[in-house]
């Protein structure tokens, strides 16, 4: 049963990236200091016919086998610019707009600009955007990865570090990369805090906002969490406690557009 689901879905995705099917949902990020949402992270949702809704980490896998990532990742990014560009004043009330990068994209020479390039199409200021990179990929840079991240900074796009504390933290990343933040991943966070999970948070939110570094904690879904996060100086959280993904125009209706 699961090879046919792989293989029906790899199927659909040849048909997905001809056609254009992919839709991007948007989930606000909470800023405790403004007691409302400053940013957004874009995510990509893929709905098969018969199958439903096609799990991102499905897809996205199958993609990146496939080397059909880089087409997924352009598509969805002219839809975020032509998003931003007919509401550019939103970018008056948001920081910017989270865009996870795949690292199959990163380590290929001269992706940098073929993504900069999209955003310049739209005439976007490139500030627009915040690009997340997995701390797995992070971790392991290569000299294509690294001048990626320094083409990003060079026109203004931010970079987040992404899933932090989900494998092994590299703190050479946080030293040597460009990062303006980190976001603390959910697996990390648990469901209940522990002891020994609230000693470990309180170190590492203690060293991050030394580095000047903004935190985002995610998969947030309980108060008792977020009380806690709020005391200990974490800057956002994103999670079904405060908003959960939305298609457009579910979006669009919470902003009143």
């Amino acid at each position: 049963e699961g090879f046919r689901y792989e293989q029906e879905v790899e199927h659909f995705l040849q048909k997905a990236v001809k056609e254009d099917l992919f839709e991007v949902y948007y989930q606000p990020v909470y800023s405790i200091k403004n007691k409302d949402f400053i940013t957004l992270e874009a995510l990509s949702r893929l709905k098969h016919p018969a199958l439903g809704m096609i799990p991102p980490d499905v897809f996205i896998g199958i993609a990146e086998k496939q080397g059909m990532i880089s087409a997924v990742g352009c598509l969805q990014l002219h839809k975020v610019c032509r998003f931003i560009k007919e509401h550019e004043y939103i970018m008056k009330k948001i920081r910017n707009v989270k865009f996870n990068l795949s690292p199959s994209e990163l380590m290929k020479p001269g992706y940098s600009h073929v993504l900069i390039g999209i955003i310049q199409e739209y005439g976007l200021d490139p500030g627009y955007f915040q690009f997340e990179i997995t701390e797995n990929v992070a971790t392991e840079y290569s000299e294509s990865f690294c001048t990626a991240i320094d083409d990003f900074a060079e026109v203004g796009i931010h970079m987040c570090l992404d899933d932090f504390g989900s494998g092994y933290s590299s703190l050479n990343t946080l030293k040597d990369l460009l990062f303006n933040e980190v976001k603390i991943d959910r697996k990390f966070l648990g469901d209940s805090l522990t002891e020994n999970t609230q000693i470990v948070l309180q170190e590492v939110f203690h060293m991050l906002k030394r580095m000047g570094k903004s935190i985002v904690c995610e998969g947030v879904e309980t108060k008792e969490i977020a009380e806690f996060l709020k005391a200990e100086g974490c800057d956002e959280i994103q999670g079904f406690l405060y908003y959960r993904p939305m298609c457009q125009k579910d979006f669009e209706t919470l902003l009143h557009i």
